[in-house]
């Protein structure tokens, strides 16, 4: 660690106020380093407070993303290197050139906002600031069939995490949208590296976006998008939803999808399929493999392994 993120680390240990000259002792480096790296802290967005004759203290509540504040909190099996950027066009896309590029399992990329934020079939992705958008590189070697597990698996840790810091109950939106009180929140995507003498993965680049607390909603959104109204320290959020996401591994096919049941958006509700199968169809159920089972209105039953489906408006009802 450089002295900013040892001095970090110290603030966040101590629960009164430490003094320059305690932390320049400690760490034996020279006041005027330890003055350096607390203006650089604040610059990063950190909180701290200095009190005359006591010292400084961190503001535990970051307002800001901080790569030190989330090493801080990652567990050590989850630690490579996290870069924090103002913008970006796409943290997937920033992502998949440091994979390329060789980077460490679990380097992750989190910025503030995106320009050119993307989901699924190469969609835009509304990413402004009061967002967290965020990308991790995982080197699995697996198949390119594990992709829909990993998916789900995303969803299911940041629901979690979600549930402990918020207290909010958020739903999924087969395969890769959560929703809350029936609006999205978070959309989650999914890349990968396949190696095709192996058949095996070279890499995986798995991306989320959720709506911690937006400053406004576009008019045209009002009616799709939401937030969590999340206030607290967004670093800890953050670092806590890759924590949960490699508890979650360990998780077997059976509990991820009855999970994934348990909080179906779409069970027995009109939906619009898109992309192979397409038309009306009523949702059946999620099948032991992950899939959508659904019933078109010609009483075809059939599984859906990829494609899209969307809510379907009904008047009247």
């Amino acid at each position: 660690m450089n002295t900013k993120e040892k001095v970090y680390e110290l603030l966040v240990e101590s629960a009164d106020p430490i003094s320059g000259e305690t932390i320049a002792s400690e760490l034996h480096v020279s006041r005027a380093a330890i003055w350096k790296a607390i203006n650089s802290l604040k610059e990063d967005g950190h909180s701290i407070e200095g009190i005359p004759k006591k010292g400084y203290f961190l503001l535990k509540n970051s307002d800001e993303f901080n790569k030190e504040a989330i090493l801080n909190f990652l567990n050590d099996s989850n630690k490579s290197k996290v870069i924090v950027l103002d913008t970006v066009d796409s943290t997937n896309t920033y992502a998949k050139k440091l994979a390329e590029e060789g980077c460490l399992e679990w380097t992750i990329v989190l910025s503030k906002s995106q320009i050119k934020g993307r989901g699924r079939f190469g969609r835009n992705f509304y990413s402004p600031k009061g967002g967290c958008y965020c990308s991790f590189v995982l080197k699995p070697v697996t198949s390119i069939q594990d992709t829909l597990r990993v998916t789900m698996i995303t969803a299911i840790a940041i629901c979690h995490v979600v549930e402990k810091l918020c207290s909010k109950r958020l739903n999924i939106k087969w395969v890769n949208d959560l929703y809350y009180n029936d609006k999205k929140v978070c959309g989650i995507l999914t890349e990968a590296s396949l190696n095709f003498e192996t058949n095996l993965l070279n890499y995986l680049v798995i991306g989320f976006g959720i709506n911690l607390n937006l400053d406004s909603i576009p008019s045209d959104l009002e009616n799709i998008i939401t937030d969590i109204n999340y206030t607290g320290d967004k670093n800890k959020f953050v670092a806590a939803i890759i924590n949960e996401f490699n508890i979650c591994l360990n998780l077997s096919m059976q509990d991820i999808v009855k999970e994934y049941r348990n909080r179906n958006l779409l069970l027995n509700k009109q939906v619009i399929v898109s992309g192979g199968e397409s038309g009306e169809a009523k949702v059946l159920d999620i099948t032991n493999e992950g899939n959508l089972l659904v019933r078109f209105n010609d009483n075809r039953e059939v599984i859906l392994v990829s494609g899209e489906v969307s809510l379907k408006e009904i008047e009247n009802e």
